[in-house]
């Protein structure tokens, strides 16, 4: 099969023997694959947990065999798939947060990923979809935001900010407005506070008040303070900093402690999500599939991937979601 292979700090398109199909497994002919940060990161350096070089984790694709009975997956079904494997013994497990599973392994990092022709997933990952519809590449990101939203304890007519506008601050910012929230969004990005404004979001591109919002959600991460002193900033007394943003390994922040015990503020990670989560999120696409997809701003086949990751790195315009159109279907 065809696939984007990592090699020798390049992008290449080569031929890559597909391996005998696990128990338990489903073989997808890969249709679309969305690019993540965390792919994009990946390219450009080689990290601890690389074990494939092939990436990809958000896709759809369409079940061409099955290893394994008794499954309500069909081949020839349309699906969306988990690509988080958690070994479903320990004890974070038994909680059913399977998301934190220290054993865990995941497709397009531990297991080949969707930048190819084909990709391999375990069948209880798999969530039917209705078709080969661009959207439905969102369902990680937005069940991302879903998990997010579970774990803010939200309560009726909370105030809530994002920090952050890329795709997964987007999202997040037209989920809360859409469940009633009074939701700002900030960011750097004028063409994306222009988008989201469209989608009835309220916008903020300079300094925020401080003391002002029940729950904020930080999702830019990387190697940087400046977004997380603005949240602390800008949460209320007794609110919820909800921390996204994937920051860098080892990334040290010199929190400002006596600033959460004086004002009683809570902290919260969200780390991916759970099945549940992402159920949701594909239903939440089935219901809103048209204004979820003016998110994917780029589409590009797996040929032009080089184009593709520096389209997305560079985030010139309206770039939120940049997907590669992988396989042709009738």
């Amino acid at each position: 099969m065809k696939a984007a292979f990592y090699s020798e700090g390049k992008v290449v398109i080569t031929e890559v023997e597909l391996k005998q199909l696990r128990d338990q497994w489903a073989r997808l002919r890969v249709g679309k694959t969305g690019l993540c940060g965390t792919d994009l990161f990946k390219f450009s350096h080689t990290l601890p947990d690389f074990h494939t070089k092939i990436l990809g984790h958000e896709f759809i694709g369409q079940v061409e065999d099955l290893c394994g009975l008794g499954s309500k997956i069909e081949r020839g079904d349309w699906v969306a798939a988990i690509p988080l494997i958690p070994c479903g013994t320990c004890e974070l497990c038994r909680q059913h947060r399977q998301n934190l599973c220290l054993g865990g392994q995941a497709i397009g990092r531990t297991f080949e990923g969707a930048l190819s022709e084909y990709v391999d997933v375990p069948i209880a990952n798999l969530v039917k979809i209705e078709g080969p519809l661009d959207c439905y590449v969102l369902a990680d990101p937005l069940a991302v935001c879903v998990h997010a939203i579970r774990n803010a304890g939200l309560e009726h007519n909370q105030t809530c900010l994002v920090v952050g506008d890329g795709a997964i601050g987007g999202l997040l910012a037209w989920l809360l407005h859409q469940m009633g929230f009074a939701t700002w969004i900030k960011g750097v990005h004028h063409e994306h506070l222009q988008f989201m404004e469209k989608l009835g979001v309220d916008t903020l591109t300079s300094s925020i008040r401080a003391d002002r919002f029940d729950c904020v959600f930080e999702t830019v991460g990387r190697s940087q303070a400046g977004t997380l002193d603005e949240c602390l900033c800008a949460v209320k007394s007794g609110g919820r900093l909800v921390v996204l943003g994937v920051f860098a390994e080892g990334y040290i922040y010199p929190l400002a402690a006596r600033n959460l015990f004086i004002r009683e503020v809570e902290l919260y990670g969200s780390n991916s999500y759970v099945l549940e989560d992402f159920q949701r999120a594909v239903e939440l696409i089935r219901l809103n599939g048209k204004v979820l997809g003016e998110f994917i701003t780029h589409r590009l086949p797996l040929s032009r991937i080089e184009e593709a990751l520096l389209i997305a790195n560079k985030k010139e315009g309206l770039t939120l979601k940049v997907l590669l159109e992988i396989g042709e279907f009738i």
